[in-house]
């Protein structure tokens, strides 16, 4: 569900980047944050209305355009519905917040893993100003078209030599 609402660039997040771009140099989004409260995000936050949960990000995927594709896992014993993410440099400062009223975008269980995957749409933000910085848990699941050929060619090699086995056995009947 939050892959359709829209990413909400703060001011000090849009002035960050301006200000990277002028120098010549990268930021690194680092974390997502979750929330409990719904409402529409406003340019001027610098933290969510109820941050519970900071993490690193899990994975993410440049899908070039502008976009990009990062998930985020939360775990541990909270437990809430996810209604706001927020999304933050690496220097602290709040980059952007998805959330929109009466909206819940996902939802923690008490000691469970809540994964959240998310596209941002980074085309308000100068180009190649933000780069996502993948924490230690790598989950690897934004990779399944790599893992789908990956598992097609085992299939494939393990069929051969299936046959190759039955066509050896077929050679040795005619031999004995």
């Amino acid at each position: 569900m939050s892959d359709q609402l829209k990413l909400v660039i703060t001011r000090k997040g849009l002035d960050e980047c301006i200000s990277a771009k002028s120098k010549g140099i990268n930021l690194n989004l680092k974390w997502v944050s979750a929330g409990d409260r719904a409402y529409t995000p406003n340019p001027d936050q610098t933290t969510l209305v109820n941050e519970i949960q900071r993490v690193e990000f899990g994975e993410y995927k440049d899908l070039g355009g502008n976009q990009l594709q990062a998930v985020g896992k939360f775990s541990g014993p909270q437990e809430y519905p996810v209604k706001e993410l927020g999304f933050w440099l690496e220097t602290g400062t709040l980059l952007g917040v998805i959330s929109a009223p009466n909206t819940t975008l996902n939802y923690k269980a008490k000691d469970g893993h809540c994964i959240q995957p998310i596209t941002l749409d980074l085309s308000a933000l100068p180009s190649d100003t933000v780069t996502v910085v993948v924490g230690t848990e790598n989950l690897n699941i934004l990779i399944d078209e790599e893992f789908t050929k990956m598992a097609t060619a085992q299939v494939d090699t393990m069929h051969r030599q299936i046959q190759q086995e039955f066509r050896l056995l077929d050679l040795e009947k005619k031999h004995s």
